[in-house]
């Protein structure tokens, strides 16, 4: 693995990728991910006075901050660029015009992907994207046809109307969890698992090496000891679907991606390794049962809100939450409570959503003006049990000076504010852009 700072330092002396690099940052966000001028700004003073080690914590940003960043990122978007592709149609586009009754369609039929199908070459030693999983690119073509499913499922209507239906062992199955009941039912293992990782926004791999490109965020909570506030970097939450038995091998993650997307994806790539990766709780039975209901009602919610709000920019990524705030709604309702951080939605856009509305508005949501960031939420969302192993050793020591305090009651609490939080908040106000260190061209999850 290499660290951004390392990659940027030995690519930056040739002139023609600085010039190329500053060419992506000038076009509009779809091009280089969601970034604000001033950040640009920012990146680029960074480049010419050769401070690389600042890109390692880059672009350390507050949640309210990274609002702001997100809106002058969503203003530049009227201005689109010629050779913009049109978007692919969203699962939860797919209008269900009358009652229409399939088979199972599993065991499915598709082409084997090849190692290298989701990287793309961006020049100058640097690729972008993901290697397939050879394991799992053997249930690729199940996992792609259960996701179908299951996404098709959740926007049939509960009060009637056209649904769409599919028929296992003589059963006609029309909801999510019908469906996963029915493989249990059937044989099938079936196991629900509430995941955390660190974000990998970059995907870059720079001459056969991973690049750690962490996305750090400014808690706002002091280190103690020092006169730096605690950084860390984002969290990606997901859960995921595993199902095994004699007719469905599938696995499948839930989350609500950069995409715009709250929706049942399946799984097929394997993570950097810096990402790592914990299992925070596991469902079976009932509760994985209960999990996949709610996540059906998250996938019909969201559509309903995109389809009233189609203004909101980046499908309303950030505004909806990023991945975390449908993954914290479910543990909400299956643990009482949530560890999850950070946690970006606006409940308004929920209010008229019932169930999912009532969950918005009981997160501990950390975009509120006088919201502290939570320890507890904070260490809940790393993606290790033992702080001794993650990979950053300056982010070990932060982090347990940190827990440390928060044990002996010597850090603020959760939703307190004082003179000096509001002096970060404003501070992290005027800090703009939101730093996606994909560069450029990188329209991925997370």
């Amino acid at each position: 693995m290499a660290p951004v700072s390392q990659v940027m330092a030995e690519l930056a002396r040739n002139p023609e990728f600085v010039e190329a690099l500053y060419r992506r940052l000038g076009r509009d966000p779809k091009a280089g991910g969601i970034l604000g001028p001033d950040e640009i700004k920012r990146l680029r003073e960074m480049i010419l006075g050769k401070n690389f080690e600042e890109l390692d914590r880059f672009p350390g940003l507050t949640v309210q901050g990274m609002g702001r960043s997100v809106r002058l990122a969503g203003a530049m978007l009227d201005r689109p660029s010629d050779d913009d592709a049109p978007p692919e149609p969203a699962p939860a586009e797919k209008a269900i015009e009358t009652a229409a009754e399939e088979g199972l369609g599993i065991p499915a039929v598709g082409t084997p992907l090849a190692p290298d199908a989701y990287l793309r070459p961006l020049g100058f030693g640097l690729e972008t994207g993901d290697r397939v999983d050879p394991a799992l690119a053997e249930h690729y073509a199940d996992s792609l046809r259960l996701a179908e499913l299951l996404n098709r499922f959740s926007l049939n209507t509960p009060d009637g109307g056209g649904r769409y239906r599919v028929v296992l062992d003589g059963r006609v199955l029309d909801t999510p969890r019908a469906l996963v009941e029915a493989l249990e039912r059937s044989g099938h293992d079936v196991e629900v698992r509430d995941s955390r990782y660190f974000a990998n926004f970059g995907d870059l791999i720079y001459q056969g090496r991973d690049v750690l490109t962490p996305f750090w965020i400014d808690t706002r909570l002091p280190v103690p000891g020092t006169d730096r506030n605690l950084l860390v970097p984002v969290s990606h939450s997901q859960h995921e679907l595993v199902v095994r038995g004699p007719v469905v091998n599938a696995d499948l993650s839930f989350y609500f991606g950069i995409d715009g997307q709250a929706v049942f994806r399946p799984s097929v790539t394997r993570d950097q390794a810096w990402v790592m990766g914990r299992v925070a709780h596991r469902y079976r039975g009932e509760e994985a049962m209960e999990v996949i209901r709610l996540a059906g009602v998250i996938v019909r919610a969201y559509d309903a809100i995109k389809r009233r709000h189609p203004e909101l920019p980046f499908g309303g990524y950030y505004a909806l939450g990023v991945c975390n705030d449908v993954n914290a709604m479910i543990e909400l309702r299956m643990r009482g409570e949530t560890t999850l951080f950070p946690l970006t939605l606006d409940p308004q856009f929920f209010t008229d959503e019932g169930e999912i509305g009532r969950l918005a508005e009981s997160l501990p949501l950390d975009s509120r003006w006088r919201a502290v960031a939570d320890p507890r939420r904070i260490l809940g969302s790393l993606p290790v049990e033992d702080l001794a192993a993650l990979p950053l050793p300056s982010l070990r020591e932060d982090l347990e000076k940190v827990r440390i305090a928060w044990e002996s009651g010597r850090l603020p609490r959760p939703g307190v504010g004082n003179v000096a939080l509001l002096g970060a908040v404003v501070a992290g106000l005027l800090a703009a852009g939101l730093w996606s260190v994909r560069l450029w061209l990188v329209r991925r999850r997370r």
